[in-house]
């Protein structure tokens, strides 16, 4: 039987939103509606990253997307701990916060037309692009060269779907942020740094071994 490729997409949203579930009830306390601990920590995380790949200087501009209420309030959350993040590297300054909401019924496996390079334009003026977005299935030749043309450095935050390999090999992102499903065995307690470690892969050009 064929596989429904939106289905497919969509299964791996769900991995990617249920990673960070499995974390809110296990590794967390306190009531679950109330806890945005793990979304917080990941934006301060990759708010660190992103400060690093730019020498502790420069502007970011944060690209938050929008499938259904669920992955929407993840949102709020990892903005507030990546203006945090920001807060602690010093001399990284948040440009500006753009929105991509996904239009009821579209085909999530795979982006639309000129999507590309609206994200690419995105970022433009910024040091760096951070992209909390999730990609498709797969991207065009054009869709490539479209977000290779973005003036500011490129940093993915998402799932470890197989194109995250060949866009970072390609040069397309300098870094990609993918969640580890499942995540590594936890400890008894852990910094959030540690956390962030066990349950998310930073991945680079240079750095790529652990992707699928």
């Amino acid at each position: 039987m064929q596989k429904n490729p939106n289905l497919v997409a969509i299964l791996a949203l769900l991995a990617t939103v249920g990673a960070l579930a499995f974390l809110y009830f296990t590794q967390f306390a306190g009531p679950p509606k109330a806890n945005l601990k793990p979304f917080e920590m990941l934006g301060e995380m990759v708010a660190t990253e992103t400060a690093k790949l730019l020498g502790g200087s420069g502007s970011v501009v944060v690209v938050m997307e929008s499938f259904d209420q669920v992955v929407s309030k993840s949102a709020e959350p990892q903005l507030k701990g990546f203006k945090a993040g920001l807060a602690k590297a010093k001399g990284v300054t948040l440009k500006g916060v753009e929105y991509y909401k996904h239009a009821e019924g579209e085909d999530v496996s795979r982006w639309p037309a000129g999507l590309a390079a609206k994200l690419a334009a995105m970022g433009q003026g910024a040091s760096a692009t951070v992209l909390f977005v999730a990609l498709p299935q797969s991207l065009s030749a054009e869709e490539i060269a479209a977000l290779k043309s973005s003036t500011s450095k490129l940093v993915l935050v998402g799932g470890a779907v197989p194109l995250v390999k060949p866009m970072l090999t390609q040069g397309v992102f300098q870094i990609a942020i993918v969640n580890r499903f499942p995540p590594k065995p936890a400890p008894k307690s852990e910094t959030a740094a540690e956390w962030f470690n066990r349950a998310y892969l930073v991945a680079t050009p240079t750095a790529i071994s652990e992707l699928p």
